[in-house]
């Protein structure tokens, strides 16, 4: 009994002595140092970065928009202005009505979507700022919807579509938007702020139980009529179909952090140089980071240069 005791003590001493023991981190940090062979390239120019020492991990900022370790925390940009753009296009059908059609903007609905709700918003009509297509899709042109903005409020753009009974008015012609598009301006360049899937438009129906044909898809708005497939015994109502996108704010735009590209691991063998080249001229602060971790404790270095980019000749 005394010499399993005796056992069971030794070994206890020794896990508390490993567990109290520090565990190193590997070398090859302090010496980690970034170099290239010129400080001016060409657009498109490969760029080799040359490393020395040997990090765990290695982190890269390129210096690009979206790509800066000066907003490594967070970036917010500040809109200057905000323009809404769209293609359409109205495909012919004979003897076919040509329903009410609306581009709209609010800035006081409630965000509860339902037809009583969108109808007690108020509504700007903006459909003449456009051009429509007809039997081919065609660029609307811009509108700095911008200006339609409030600060502190959300905006929402609808479109709507109203039809008579098909019975005095004829069959509903469709209309079909593809390439929605609103991009916010700043000193960073152009931002895209909503397209047709990040808009999350809503359908909502005047009526529910005579639903039209209007449909969504990753690409297309198709507004349409009510769907009388067994022709003049099927009910003829008239319809009021709205999409609507979700609340913008054209103030800010808060993107989170810039987030780096990782290009070591600490399962990886020794980086000795990344190459990368650039699409756009202008200066660039690139940025590289070490890191040596482990379950004590983590350190890093932060290595930048200076990298001028210009128009090959």
């Amino acid at each position: 009994m005394n010499a399993k005791l005796i056992l069971y003590g030794s070994l206890l001493c020794f896990l508390i002595i490993s567990c109290d023991k520090k565990i190193e981190l590997s070398p090859g940090l302090d010496s980690f140092d970034v170099t290239t062979e010129k400080d001016v390239y060409k657009v498109d120019e490969d760029v080799v970065f040359n490393f020395s020492g040997d990090p765990d991990m290695i982190a890269f900022y390129s210096g690009e928009l979206y790509s800066e370790y000066a907003y490594k925390d967070e970036r917010v940009v500040n809109l200057d202005k905000t323009v809404l753009n769209f293609t359409s296009m109205r495909p012919e059908l004979q003897n076919a009505q040509v329903p009410d059609f609306q581009v709209l903007v609010s800035t006081d609905f409630n965000d509860t979507y339902t037809y009583e709700n969108i109808t007690n918003a108020s509504w700007t009509d903006i459909t003449s700022e456009f051009t429509l297509g007809g039997t081919a899709y065609l660029p609307s042109g811009d509108y700095e919807i911008s200006k339609l903005y409030e600060k502190g409020k959300p905006l929402y753009v609808a479109f709507r579509y109203k039809n008579k009974a098909q019975e005095i008015a004829g069959v509903v012609r469709r209309l079909l938007i593809q390439s929605f598009q609103m991009v916010g301006q700043s000193n960073w360049g152009s931002h895209l702020i909503g397209d047709p899937v990040s808009s999350d438009f809503r359908i909502i129906e005047k009526n529910a139980d005579f639903k039209t044909a209007t449909s969504l898809t990753n690409t297309t708005i198709t507004l349409a009529g009510y769907s009388r497939e067994k022709g003049s015994s099927d009910p003829d109502p008239e319809t009021d179909t709205w999409t609507v996108t979700k609340a913008f704010d054209l103030d800010i735009l808060d993107n989170g952090p810039d987030r780096p590209v990782a290009l070591k691991g600490n399962q990886d063998p020794k980086m000795k140089s990344h190459i990368y080249n650039f699409k756009e001229p202008g200066e660039y602060l690139v940025t590289f980071i070490g890191i040596n971790a482990n379950i004590n404790e983590n350190k890093q270095v932060v290595r930048q240069l200076k990298i001028k980019v210009e128009n090959p000749d």
